[in-house]
């Protein structure tokens, strides 16, 4: 009795350690603390992408449309709450492999050396000094920049452009509706994209129908951009970096920008396949680097 109560402890630690050694090798699974299995994260490796908020006081905010986008296409997306401290930006940067630049008010014309018109809309101090200080530690730390609406304006005026304040007023002959009242996820404005350009590769196409959701827009583009799309009035729509262009640092700017004036990220939420490509692009680019 006793010869077969040892055997039958033996062999129920030999089907002990072999069940262990096969759970340790099944695919997707890993053995945690304890001996117990956990799930793989197949996305661990995800890029994480910043996006910049929006918000003063108190306040900080962002529409989920930005952060759904980045998930939709591969990416991990981090919010970047308004600072006003360069040194926790740039630290919070260096973690980051891309940022996202949001929309949001007017840019207080004096960043760009020009009085107040009087179709200027509402400023937001604390947000331009952010956008500013944000923009200039992504250029230091090479990061890839999506910029989008405001962000596509705000970035061209830290490069050293300059905008249209107010589109009815400045462009009267536009007549073109800037400013929809229809969801974001419908188009009322068709684009035209410059052919060969990054953009018109990303979307594999030289028109296309947006949205529209701003008065000012980008006059001169600063240094270093070439604009590659317009809507039919001749209002920018979109520009990227010239690639050996240098930034304010003096590096080349290479393929790092990419700026559209719609909002891609309205669409992409919505399940179109093809806004959601410029999200696709900046995840493969921030995977490479």
């Amino acid at each position: 009795m006793k010869r077969l109560f040892f055997l039958l402890i033996i062999t129920l630690l030999l089907t002990a350690c072999a069940t262990v050694r096969t759970a340790s090798n099944v695919p997707g699974r890993t053995i945690g603390v304890n001996g117990q299995k956990s799930a793989a994260h197949p996305a661990q490796d995800a890029p994480l992408i910043g996006i910049s908020c929006g918000g003063s006081g108190t306040m900080t905010t962002l529409k989920t449309t930005y952060s759904d986008a980045v998930r939709l296409a591969g990416g991990v997306p981090v919010l970047i709450p308004v600072l006003r401290d360069s040194t926790t930006l740039s630290e919070l940067l260096r973690r980051l492999d891309a940022v996202i630049l949001s929309g949001g008010e007017d840019i207080d014309p004096r960043y760009y050396g020009e009085e107040a018109l009087p179709g200027l809309g509402e400023v937001n101090a604390p947000r331009d000094t952010f956008d500013v200080l944000l923009i200039r530690a992504a250029l230091r730390q090479e990061k890839p920049i999506l910029a989008i609406c405001r962000g596509e304006q705000v970035l061209n005026v830290v490069l050293g452009g300059t905008l249209w304040q107010d589109i009815p007023s400045q462009i009267p002959a536009s007549g073109l509706r800037h400013r929809q009242t229809e969801p974001a996820a419908v188009a009322t404005q068709t684009v035209t994209i410059e052919p060969g350009s990054r953009l018109a590769h990303i979307l594999g196409t030289t028109q296309i129908g947006v949205n529209s959701f701003h008065h000012q827009a980008v006059k001169d583009p600063a240094p270093g951009l070439l604009i590659t799309a317009w809507a039919e009035d001749g209002v920018v729509e979109a520009y990227e970096s010239l690639p050996t262009a240098p930034d304010p640092y003096g590096k080349p700017l290479g393929r790092r920008i990419l700026a559209v004036q719609f909002h891609p990220e309205a669409f992409a939420q919505a399940g179109d396949p093809v806004f959601l490509k410029i999200f696709q692009d900046l995840v493969a680019r921030a995977r490479q680097r």
